[in-house]
């Protein structure tokens, strides 16, 4: 069987092959601890520091302001855990369960937490973090995108006012780096992972500004200047620097390429299958995402029928909780919970395969809707 055209970029990419060859000499060759003195150990030395001066170069930050983690689960839970009881923090109700779930564990410590609802299109503003400022208010997280419906916030406006009133602002930028143009000049915390930008899972890092007080998560050794113990992991550190450079090479051109192939998926479907919807906002969001819902279509159901293509119901974290999507329910997408469908467009998609899947669309829910009604 042809393996299906694959649609779930948000939940991973392909590790580029560009980025695998960068990693393979330090399986065998450059081998050596980074942390010994000696030839081995300098040689991986200086490959972690070339690549963090090339993932820093990209964000717009300073090399030292760097941690490498293993991912973004271990960097948001490194960034939030620090909240002290009396202390408030202010999150909102789409944030990847990374975040909520540190956030809510201080709560359950003695910390405070304010919990932001979005609007219908998955927006959080600066009015919304205003409003919920208190006297105590210790931090704010809000992520740059949401890999679900795609909207993109404005973490340079949240972050500015933080700023004024010196709250620490935590941005989770996992599914907008490498996708969108970030601005960090005013996060004082940033978490990702490499393997959304075509870079090898269980890699990812955590931006510290230069005087944020943020405790290690990890003890043991010392690493990273004592700020998160444990051996490197040399080849995924050098493929997480291979693909942030391809994406600065590549990211304006595709995001061009991913928003045209995105916007006439979404005008086809809306046009010629009756009971479309869209979920999330029309214009502010990633390039490459689209979540579409089918009345009377359940998304489980559509997805086996769809059996060219590869996409999900939501969040890839979250595939295990079954019932409707939490991020739909936020935005109060009720109507939307059973039949919608993401789709994360990437570097190997084409105009020919959105043209297949809107027919596969079409055949798939007009046949579920007729087995429904039966």
């Amino acid at each position: 069987m042809e393996a299906p055209v694959y649609l779930d970029h948000h939940a991973t990419t392909p590790c580029d092959r560009r980025v695998v060859e960068a990693m393979l000499p330090y399986f065998s060759g450059d081998f050596g601890n980074p942390a010994s003195t000696h030839y081995y150990g300098r040689r991986a030395s200086n490959a972690i520091e070339d690549a963090r001066v090339t993932i820093a170069r990209f964000l717009g930050i300073q090399p030292a302001e760097i941690v490498f983690t293993a991912g973004a689960t271990e960097a948001n839970n490194t960034a939030l855990c620090s909240i002290k009881p009396g202390q408030h923090a202010i999150t909102s109700e789409i944030e990847h369960m990374s975040v909520l779930g540190p956030l809510e564990r201080t709560r359950d410590a003695g910390a405070e937490l304010t919990i932001l609802t979005p609007d219908r299109e998955g927006h959080i503003t600066v009015d919304d973090v205003q409003a919920a400022i208190r006297p105590n208010t210790r931090l704010v997280s809000i992520e740059a995108a949401n890999g679900e419906i795609g909207i993109l916030h404005p973490i340079g406006a949240i972050g500015a006012f933080c700023r004024e009133r010196g709250i620490l602002f935590h941005s989770d930028v996992t599914q907008a780096a490498g996708k969108v143009p970030l601005d960090l000049s005013n996060v004082d915390l940033a978490s990702w992972s490499a393997h959304k930008l075509y870079g090898p899972k269980g890699i990812g890092g955590l931006f510290i500004r230069r005087g944020a007080v943020v405790p290690p998560l990890l003890l043991g050794g010392g690493q990273e200047a004592g700020r998160r113990s444990g051996t490197i992991n040399v080849p995924a550190v050098v493929g997480m620097g291979a693909a942030f450079r391809l994406r600065s090479e590549e990211m304006a051109e595709e995001g061009v390429r991913l928003a045209a192939l995105r916007d006439g998926l979404r005008e086809r479907a809306l046009a010629e299958i009756a009971g479309t919807s869209v979920n999330g906002p029309r214009g502010l969001r990633l390039p490459g995402n689209l979540n579409l819902s089918f009345d009377r279509v359940e998304a489980d159901s559509l997805i086996v029928a769809l059996r060219r293509f590869a996409v999900s119901a939501g969040s890839a974290c979250s595939s295990r909780e079954r019932g409707p999507s939490r991020i739909l329910n936020a935005i109060g997408a009720h109507h939307a919970e059973l039949g919608a469908i993401r789709i994360g467009l990437g570097t190997s998609n084409t105009a020919d395969h959105v043209n297949m899947l809107v027919d596969d669309l079409k055949h798939a829910v007009g046949r579920l809707r007729e087995i429904t009604a039966a």
